[in-house]
């Protein structure tokens, strides 16, 4: 993200350029030799900013960088001076060296403060009584944000990106302020895409990692410790079971197509994002409505194909995880079978060298067996007919075997015309489907599913198709959808309790 030319970072949909928002020498804080002290000095101003969220006190802050300096000198990690940064009065190392530990971890945290404040990470204020007080820019506040959420290895939680995106456009604020829901439901969509795009990647980088392991306990602890439970479990698994996302999928899908359908809804939309000032003009209101509307019906019409994805680096990993480890023990085990072959040996041996001097060395002929017993000689066999190359023959013209004609008797001919017309006769049709709709309908302009309930198997397969028909607009009925969502049960039957309503317009099949 920090390498694009342009990023939003003001969180209105204002798009500027990057060195407009962030100052010339942001980034140089977490260069050189200091770069993780800095690292972690960023990141515990962050979590203080968020329990005082008004403001920190200088000297609090003081405090808690000198810690943290002696913690990471007690961990092995020392501040460098960069004399190049420092100002002309702290330069000489003598200053340094002639104060004890305390006053010099004093000292840095306060060179740490100075500095993050002459690059803009920090700003300070002077208040009452002459108390300084540490505030964060906006962007250092996000900047911090990201820094801390790629630190944490979090458990994801997909559905509930569907579910907000469902509750959004379906809710009351979707009656109330129809634009605002759109571009509330935008917003969460993109996020759920780039959480799925940040899966796959990460499935990549960790793919990465295991084939650069040089033994089998490093692969199996990076399969089982770090993949297993950073991408597995919190990630993976949750996507493909409890946390799936097809459960409110189809209805996100739907409502959207109703906005598209609905022109009263769409300039319904229009109207309010212009009462909302979110828009100048009613062409900028529509252009950006009609964008939500696509990116949400894109991003969750085409989410089988990021899944699909997934699971293909999921099982990329598998197979190198499996093939390094496999090629590892291949290795290992034969060098390891080595030198046990040679311990061995020189345990039979050792009665025969404790004759010998210290400085006694083998002999050829001992050196000869040894090399045998360590290394396997094998014996290859000298050049055969068997293992020359064999000449391709030319293929032989192909010989057609005699065609046979075979009358079928007439009979025959009667059962399978018997056999096609009963098929035909039971097959389920359109016009068989609205005969049965009608015959219970009779002279009435509408019923209950309930009427259809199906007593043997054909009628059920024909109340299935109704579903079907009903919807696509060429019968002679059709289907409302009851908003109460009643279940009716008959038998080992179970269907919702819809209305069939006779429809205008008359099928042409």
């Amino acid at each position: 993200m920090l390498y694009y030319s342009y990023i939003n970072l003001l969180g209105d949909g204002e798009t500027m350029n990057l060195f407009e928002v962030l100052p010339e020498r942001f980034f140089s804080l977490l260069t050189g030799a200091n770069k993780k002290l800095y690292a972690e000095a960023v990141l515990l101003i962050y979590e203080q900013s968020q329990r005082e969220r008004f403001g920190i006190r200088y000297d609090v802050m003081q405090d808690l960088l000198q810690e943290l300096i002696e913690t990471q000198r007690d961990l092995g990690i020392d501040f460098e001076l960069d004399e190049e940064k420092l100002p002309a009065a702290e330069r000489d190392r003598n200053v340094y060296q002639q104060i004890t530990l305390e006053e010099l971890s004093r000292a840095q945290a306060n060179y740490m403060l100075r500095r993050m404040e002459s690059l803009k990470w920090i700003d300070i204020e002077v208040r009452d009584q002459f108390q300084r007080y540490i505030v964060l820019p906006h962007y250092t506040s996000r900047m911090m944000a990201l820094f801390k959420e790629l630190c944490e290895a979090r458990a994801v939680e997909y559905q509930r990106f569907a579910f907000s995106t469902f509750q959004v456009l379906s809710g009351e604020e979707a009656k109330l302020r129809p634009c605002f829901a759109i571009r509330e439901a935008r917003e969460i969509t993109l996020q759920f895409r780039q959480e799925l795009i940040t899966l796959y990647n990460n499935m990549k980088h960790h793919m990465e990692q295991v084939v650069q392991k040089t033994s089998i306990q490093e692969v199996l602890d990076h399969h089982f410790d770090t993949y297993k439970s950073q991408i597995v479990d919190k990630s993976y698994h949750r996507l493909k079971t409890s946390d799936h996302v097809s459960r409110y999928r189809f209805q996100i899908l739907q409502r959207v197509q109703n906005w598209w359908l609905d022109r009263n809804l769409f300039e319904e939309t229009i109207n309010d994002g212009l009462q909302s000032d979110f828009y100048k003009s009613r062409e900028e209101a529509e252009g950006d409505i009609r964008d939500a509307l696509l990116t949400i019906e894109e991003i969750y019409a085409g989410l089988d194909e990021i899944f699909y994805r997934i699971d293909v680096r999921h099982n990329q990993y598998l197979r190198s995880s499996y093939d390094r480890a496999r090629y590892l023990g291949q290795h290992q085990t034969g060098v390891s079978q080595q030198l046990a072959t040679l311990l061995e040996h020189l345990t039979d041996q050792e009665g025969a060298f404790s004759d010998r001097k210290a400085t006694a060395v083998f002999t050829d002929t001992e050196a000869t067996e040894l090399g045998t017993r360590l290394f396997r000689l094998q014996l290859h066999a000298q050049l055969s007919e068997g293992s020359l190359y064999t000449p391709r023959q030319r293929r032989q013209p192909h010989r057609p075997e005699k065609h046979v004609r075979v009358d079928i008797p007439q009979e025959l001919k009667e059962q399978l015309r018997e056999a096609n017309l009963e098929r035909i006769r039971r097959s389920i049709t359109r016009k068989k489907v609205e005969q049965f709709v009608l015959e219970r309908l009779g002279n009435r302009e509408q019923m209950e599913m309930r009427e259809l309930a199906p007593q043997t198997v054909e009628q059920f397969l024909l109340l299935a198709y109704v579903y079907l028909y009903g919807q696509d607009g060429s019968s002679s009925f059709c289907i409302k959808r009851s908003e109460e969502r009643v279940i009716v049960e008959i038998g080992p039957y179970r269907f919702h309790n819809h209305r069939i309503v006779r429809s205008k317009r008359k099928s042409t099949r």
